[in-house]
């Protein structure tokens, strides 16, 4: 993503976000409008934050037995360890917690895009953003 911005309506009404995205391979580029009542993004912001402050601190290796039949699969055996199965206690934050908030969230966010030429929209916001743009064509992003 390019550039964000925040704005709320004076009468306390919904809260809007745009930002604008660019694909430097196939040259694609979109302008996106969020809308949502303030406290949707701000539950998402806040979860975001939690989960990239949380340490990765491994999880024990004690056993337990998978019991549906597409995460065995996917493992190769029904026995695993927490620590095998989630990861550190980042990861479980993040797959147990920050992501079903993210997805309350984002079933609760009208998001209207304008697609539009890669040239035109890097003409915009090139000045206020170079070395997003410059970083992008020499693929470092």
């Amino acid at each position: 993503m390019g550039g964000t911005s925040l704005s709320r309506n004076i009468k306390g009404e919904d809260m809007k976000s745009w930002s604008y995205g660019i694909n430097n391979y196939y040259k694609t580029a979109n302008i996106s409008l969020e809308t949502a009542p303030w406290h949707i993004f701000a539950i998402e912001r806040i979860a975001e934050f939690i989960c990239d402050i949380i340490p990765p601190i491994p999880l024990p290796n004690i056993k337990f037995r998978l019991k549906d039949e597409k995460s065995i699969w996917h493992n190769g055996s029904e026995w695993t360890t927490i620590n095998e199965w989630y990861g550190d206690l980042c990861q479980l934050f993040h797959g147990v917690i920050h992501i079903p908030i993210s997805d309350f969230c984002w079933d609760r966010i009208e998001i209207k895009r304008i697609e539009m030429d890669y040239d035109e929209l890097k003409k915009m916001f090139y000045a206020e953003n170079k070395e997003f743009f410059d970083d992008c064509e020499a693929d470092k992003i």
